[in-house]
C-alpha cells in the first residue's frame, strides 16, 4: 500500500522544514520511539552533534518555526539526522548536502556511506561528489534519461554529459549549468537491471 511504502522511506529535501519544538523533538519526529541515545547517535553521523551542543540548551534548544533559529546547514544536518533515526530501509536524498559547506559535506558524506549500507538510496544531485559511489548513476536532461552506467563507465567516455559536467566542477568549481540532475541509485545485492523496479 501507499502507506506501507511511505513508511519504507526516510527523505532528505533540499529546504528541509523543522517543526516549531527542540531540537530533539525534530530529530525524533523520525522515529517517536527513539531513545534519547539513539538520537545523539544520528545527529553524530549528521554531523549536528557539535553545533547541537553549542545551542544555549543543547538538544532542548526551541528552534522557533521552521527552525528559524538556525541556519540552513544546521537545519539541514538536523534533517539528516531525523532521517538517519528513521532506520528505514529506503533513504531518499534530494539534493540533501547542498546547502554544507565543504567540510561539512565530506563529513556527512562519510557518515551517509555507512547509513546507506544494506539500504536502497536514491540520491538526486548536482554534485557529482555525492554521487561518485554509486552502483548505478542515471543522468538526466531536460526531462530525459540521457545516459546511465558508473561513475568510471561515464567518465571513460570524455563526449558524455556527466563527464562535461564533472570536468566543470571539478576544474572551475562550479555547479551545473543547466537542469540536468545526475541520480544515483544504490541498491546492495540488487542486479542493475532490477533496480528501476524497485524504486517506481
Amino acid at each position: 500500500t501507499k502507506q506501507s511504502l511511505r513508511g519504507s522511506i526516510a527523505y532528505v529535501s533540499q529546504q528541509p522544514y523543522l517543526f516549531e519544538g527542540t531540537i530533539r523533538d525534530n530529530i525524533r519526529y523520525g522515529r517517536l520511539g527513539a531513545t534519547d541515545a539513539e538520537i545523539e547517535q544520528a545527529a553524530r553521523q549528521a554531523a549536528a552533534d557539535d553545533f547541537i551542543r553549542q545551542q544555549p540548551q543543547g538538544y532542548d534548544t526551541p528552534v522557533g518555526e521552521n527552525g528559524v533559529t538556525l541556519s540552513g546547514g544546521q537545519r539541514q544536518r538536523v534533517s539528516i539526522a531525523r532521517a538517519i533515526v528513521r532506520q528505514a530501509p529506503i533513504l531518499l536524498l534530494d539534493e540533501a548536502t547542498s546547502a554544507l559547506d565543504n567540510e561539512a559535506e565530506a563529513r556527512v558524506q562519510q557518515a551517509l556511506t555507512q547509513v546507506m549500507e544494506g539500504r536502497t538510496t536514491i540520491v538526486i544531485a548536482h554534485r557529482l561528489s555525492t554521487v561518485v559511489n554509486a552502483d548505478h548513476i542515471i543522468v538526466m536532461e531536460q526531462g530525459r534519461l540521457v545516459e546511465e552506467g558508473t561513475h568510471g563507465s561515464l567518465m571513460a567516455d570524455p563526449h558524455s554529459v556527466y563527464a562535461r559536467f564533472h570536468r566543470i566542477q571539478g576544474v572551475k568549481g562550479l555547479g551545473l549549468v543547466d537542469d540536468s540532475a545526475p541520480i544515483q541509485i544504490s541498491a546492495p545485492n540488487i542486479e542493475t537491471q532490477n533496480i528501476a523496479g524497485s524504486t517506481t
